[in-house]
């Protein structure tokens, strides 16, 4: 299994092995517009390192919008508290 490095632009991506990944390279990607993911992936191939970054993604927004919607709730409940118990 091979550690692969992601490069990301708004509508693309590249992605690269870390062997072969170079300051030059980094330099260059990013004066075509591409920033590099901060995750590093392993994977068998290219596309399975594509594959594995978008479900961890999805994993992480997907965890977030629920810790989102749990945190509105808290904050409904307690405005509604202090709310009765300004006006009680």
């Amino acid at each position: 299994m091979n550690k692969y490095v992601v490069f990301i632009k708004s509508d693309e991506s590249r992605v690269l092995r870390k062997e072969v990944v170079t300051r030059a390279i980094i330099k260059d990607m990013k004066q075509k517009g591409f920033r590099k993911h901060h995750v590093e992936v392993d994977a068998e191939n290219e596309n399975d390192a594509i594959n594995k970054l978008n479900k961890n993604s999805n994993d992480y927004l997907d965890s977030l919008k629920n810790f989102s919607g749990d945190l509105l709730l808290c904050s409904i409940c307690v405005i509604v508290m202090v709310m009765v118990y300004l006006f009680s």
